[in-house]
């Protein structure tokens, strides 16, 4: 007899999101409500946090929303405490929220704070979610950790150095602590997704734009019609956190 739960379906677990208010984190969060889980969304942006996160309850789904700087240990640890309290387990971390600053500038040109706050959200910020979460995640018996990298700092240069160095140190994170959690059945995935339509990858666009002089509304307009969009790579991370990734390790690429 076959069974009627999909492969891909989420319910009974609790899913936290960090960058959940946007972009990609966004699209997840949707996702995997309509999967089942009851999902946490974390941003430092509360309002459209908020708002995401009463339009999944409208629509059927588990819900709430934290605001937090991932920069911020205090902060990190009340937000486990609140997934603690809430839900009194946690099963899924995608690690979603980051940062671009200073694209296409020479090293000269960018600012060091830019520099410091870039590397602080894109790094520090997934250590310190995985330092406080991992007790959580330890007791669940079905716990993934997926970390938001790029390609670019993995496979090839980005538009930013700040970026660049961050997504490296982020893959490399994620890497270690791949090796290290593994062995308290916690299963950690690096994604790297490519040219996405967010609202970071088309400030990097009009960036660009308005230092070679060209037209922006042309560069959207191509954006538009030639990169992803951040639901395809919310199908690849509700993959990655299901029950039919539990062979996967490693790296994903999405386009």
């Amino acid at each position: 007899m076959t069974s009627s739960i999909h492969p891909l379906d989420l319910t009974g677990r609790v899913v936290l999101i960090t960058g959940g208010a946007n972009g990609i984190g966004k699209a997840t969060a949707r996702l995997c409500a309509e999967r089942g889980a009851a999902v946490v969304l974390a941003d430092l942006q509360r309002d459209s946090g908020e708002r995401i996160a009463a339009a999944i309850r409208e629509n059927g789904g588990q819900a709430d929303f934290v605001q937090v700087d991932v920069r911020d240990a205090q902060q990190v640890s009340a937000m486990i405490d609140f997934v603690q309290q809430r839900h009194a387990r946690l099963d899924k971390l995608v690690c979603a929220a980051g940062v671009l600053r200073g694209p296409w500038q020479q090293p000269e040109e960018l600012a060091l704070e830019e520099f410091e706050m870039t590397m602080d959200v894109n790094v520090k910020g997934v250590f310190l979610c995985a330092k406080y979460a991992t007790p959580l995640l330890a007791q669940s018996d079905a716990a993934v950790m997926v970390v938001v990298a790029s390609g670019a700092g993995v496979t090839g240069p980005s538009s930013s150095l700040a970026y660049g160095a961050s997504k490296g140190g982020a893959n490399g994170l994620s890497m270690t602590l791949a090796n290290q959690l593994s062995q308290r059945n916690i299963r950690v995935n690096t994604l790297c997704p490519g040219n996405i339509v967010t609202g970071m990858k088309l400030s990097v666009e009009i960036a660009a734009a308005k230092r070679e002089g060209t037209s922006i509304e042309a560069a959207l307009e191509k954006a538009h019609q030639q990169y992803g969009i951040p639901e395809g790579v919310a199908r690849i991370i509700g993959f990655m956190l299901s029950d039919e990734a539990d062979y996967l390790r490693g790296n994903l690429f999405t386009r």
